[in-house]
């Protein structure tokens, strides 16, 4: 490969499979396509790789006739992902590879090419779903006095996904992963019925508040590790990490344009708008107002929360500064729940000493309106390959007008410009190029 590097240039490192007898199979020129995929709404990364095989490696993964154990893919091999993009060979730093380990759970669409190879494609998961798929919790947490939600997700990641032997499994392939946690509200018991690890964290997700009654918390891995994120948090930080500008194919006829030129690695490729806001399917959806009714079976009684967007809307937090302006009529969204809300201050239920949940249910229609609110546009970018774009990031996307009018040419575009929190990444890499493929949402558009 030459030294010469240009956005999207790649330099893959490694990509291994290790079979489970040991075997270690090269396959970095083998591969004709590499996708490595993040989701804020997935606990582990993914990975599928388009293999062009005339070594037969499938045949070459030996079985054990001893034990009965078959030859070939079965499930659970080790593969090993090392890339980065190129860097200017001039410069003195260069950026840090990433390296990951998955787990091979299928191979599919194998097809003959000719009498020598074959093509298929290799999917992976993130290895540390190999150890929590099959196990089940059945425990109390917060059982000696209650505890902070936050406290029982590390729990759980600490006790069944980043366990001390998958850390030096992880180790002993020169992969590391960080755990970080966004601190919860509130003093809780929940007892798990047998659920897995992770309806469990999806479970204890779900049931977490915040400081201020605003919460939005969801578990995700990126290409640093593990996260228990609250949305609204990631929504208010200050920082941007990057900026991205899309230019229309007349933009080089304008004068003085060349203080808003952006180097190459910042241009975005291409777009595609995947949702645009809609007013109808945001009323059905809770956004502008709803009413929440609690059935307390033990007191025999019921309570009404109603959620109004419009007195309510200065508490959240957005993206870019501006808010709906709707009004609704109505119980558009009616939800019904059981619920033991005020029991801790009840000293007929404090008698037997059992923590219960001190959250107002009324919580559900928050996080359901801002839900809607932050994912209200949503958008798919591409740009040069860059290995750094985690989800749950923010990054500015500038768009200028693309028209004949006089007047709005080289003006920035507000209905898509603005600022916008990474939800989906998709690394695809080739044999010759490298782009990152961003999905990214924000609320409203620029004042």
């Amino acid at each position: 490969m030459a030294d010469y590097s240009f956005p999207g240039d790649v330099e893959i490192g490694e990509i291994t499979i290790v079979s489970h007898g040991g075997e270690v199979f090269n396959i970095t020129e083998m591969y004709l396509e590499c996708n490595i995929y993040q989701s804020i709404f997935k606990h582990y990364l993914e990975c599928e790789i388009a293999i062009h095989d005339a070594l037969n490696i499938n045949h070459e993964i030996k079985g054990n006739v001893d034990s009965a154990i078959a030859s070939g893919f079965r499930g659970g091999e080790v593969l090993i992902v090392q890339y980065r993009e190129r860097t200017d060979p001039s410069q003195d730093a260069k950026v840090p590879f990433k390296r990951h380990m998955f787990g091979i759970y299928e191979v599919s669409d194998r097809t003959r090419q000719n009498e020598n190879s074959e093509t298929y494609i290799i999917s992976a998961i993130s290895f540390e779903a190999f150890q929590t798929i099959p196990q089940k919790i059945s425990r109390t947490y917060g059982a000696k006095g209650g505890a902070k939600v936050s406290q029982m997700i590390t729990s759980v990641v600490s006790e069944f996904v980043l366990t001390q032997q998958m850390l030096d499994t992880l180790s002993s392939s020169n992969v590391s992963k960080n755990l970080v946690i966004d601190e919860t509200s509130g003093i809780d018991t929940f007892t798990i019925p047998n659920l897995s690890v992770d309806k469990t964290i999806d479970y204890l997700s779900r049931e977490a508040d915040s400081s201020d009654h605003y919460p939005l918390y969801t578990f995700y891995e990126d290409s640093n590790g593990y996260n228990f994120r609250n949305i609204a948090k990631l929504v208010s930080e200050p920082e941007v990490m990057d900026t991205f500008f899309y230019y229309p194919s007349n933009y080089q006829d304008a004068k003085n344009t060349e203080e808003l030129e952006a180097s190459d690695e910042k241009k975005i490729i291409s777009y595609d708008m995947i949702k645009d806001s809609n007013i109808l399917e945001n009323t059905k959806n809770g956004l502008f107002q709803s009413r929440t009714i609690g059935v307390d079976i033990l007191r025999k009684k019921t309570t009404e929360r109603k959620f109004e967007y419009i007195k309510e809307k200065d508490k959240f937090s957005t993206l870019n500064g501006s808010r709906f302006n709707v009004e609704v009529v109505g119980d558009p969204v009616l939800n019904v729940k059981y619920t033991t809300f005020g029991h801790d201050n009840d000293s007929f239920f404090n008698n037997d000493n059992t923590v219960m949940p001190k959250k107002d249910f009324g919580i559900g229609n928050r996080k359901q309106s801002y839900f809607h609110q932050i994912f209200n546009n949503v958008m798919q970018v591409s740009i040069p390959g860059d290995s750094s774009k985690n989800v749950g990031e923010l990054i500015y996307l500038i768009f200028f007008l693309n028209n004949d009018i006089e007047a709005n040419k080289y003006q920035i575009d507000k209905t898509l410009s603005g600022r916008y929190l990474i939800t989906k990444v998709r690394q695809k890499i080739t044999d010759d190029l490298f782009t990152t493929i961003m999905e990214c949402s924000k609320d409203t558009n620029l004042i």
